[in-house]
Parts: C-alpha cells; structure tokens; sequence
C-alpha cells in the first residue's frame, strides 16, 4: 500500500507472479526442466508458481529473476517504471563454457524478444567458444575489442585483431578461439532470422 496524493492509501495489485514468470520462461525458450535447472526451484515448483497455486518466497522469486534476467522492478505491482533501466555489472546474465575459459554477458534487452542479441564475449588465453549451428539463416558479427581471435566455419579460419570485425554463417557448426597470449574481449551480435 501506498500514500496517494491526498495522504491516503492506495493499495496496489499485487503482481502476478506466476504469469511474469512464464512469459519470461516462454521469451528464452525454456522448459520447466530448463528453468530449474538454471535456478535451483523444483520443477514441481516452477508449475505450481506458474499456475497461481502457491506464493513463492523471496529467495525463490530472486532466484528466478537471476535465471530468467527479469528484474525485480518488474514484481512492482503495474507502477509507472523509471524511463531509464539501469542494468548493473553485477545483474547482467552471463554465461560460461563448460571449461571456465569463455563468458558471454547478455546485453541485449532481457524483457523483448528481438531477432538481435548481442554479448559481450570475454575469451582466456586458450579458451574456445565452440558452438552447434543456430537456426537457418542466421549470421554472427563479432567485433574483436582487445587481443585476437579466430572464427572457424567449415574448416575456414579467419583472424581477427582489436578493431576487426568478422560476419560469418552461424547456421552450422562454427567456433571462437581467443589466439592472443592473454584476455581477448569482444561484442558478438547474433542476427536470427526473421
């Protein structure tokens, strides 16, 4: 409940926790399984969340926000929103490779699906970003900001130095490779087909 202009309280709708949750879900392209898997909440729990049968503790609804990249302004019951987000270092989704070396940080806007993501790629001396093909007709544009890279696409490889950027097919198998001695940053743009 809030003080209206007039000194009085105004309740505000509580969110609905649920609904949010499984539009963000359904946005990044997760399962139940998904979700619990990247947030530790019981599968049982994320449907019974999503239903409305249950209300969910803070520390299930902060673990949800971190895996789903939702922010916990979004809870705030249909308030107006500040017209400028402001995503701190420490909030931003990141993923890792399965060997520690490579981290790519979402930046692109976690409440829209866009045909256009893009990252920050942070690449340790002798890591690799090694990838499955995406959808068909999709393409990669990666902008080497410090140190080297590589890009492998059917046996092809391309170097890159600070300043460089390569566009290439991600529609096949295709991977990343920091060639540089130490850290290797860069932006990579995923443009997905319409």
């Amino acid at each position: 409940m809030f003080r209206d202009e007039d000194g009085g309280m105004d309740a505000v709708s509580p969110p609905d926790i649920g609904q949010l949750v499984k539009s963000a879900r359904k946005a990044h392209g997760l399962t139940l399984e998904g979700v619990a898997e990247r947030s530790g909440v019981s599968r049982s729990m994320l449907s019974a969340i999503e239903r409305g049968t249950v209300n969910p503790t803070f520390s299930i609804v902060w673990a949800l926000t971190q895996a789903l990249g939702l922010d916990l302004a979004s809870f705030d019951g249909g308030r107006q929103q500040d017209p400028i987000e402001h995503v701190h270092h420490y909030s931003t989704p990141v993923r890792r490779s399965a060997d520690g070396k490579c981290e790519l940080y979402m930046l692109s806007p976690r409440r829209s699906v866009l045909p256009v993501e893009w990252y920050r790629l942070q690449i340790q001396s002798g890591g690799c970003l090694d990838s499955k093909a995406h959808a068909h007709a999709t393409f990669e544009h990666l902008t080497c900001l410090s140190g080297t890279l590589s890009v492998t696409v059917d046996e092809r490889t391309v170097h890159a130095e600070a300043g460089d950027t390569l566009r290439y097919r991600a529609d096949r198998p295709h991977r990343i490779d920091n060639t540089y001695g130490g850290e290797t940053q860069a932006l990579l743009l995923v443009a997905q087909p319409q």
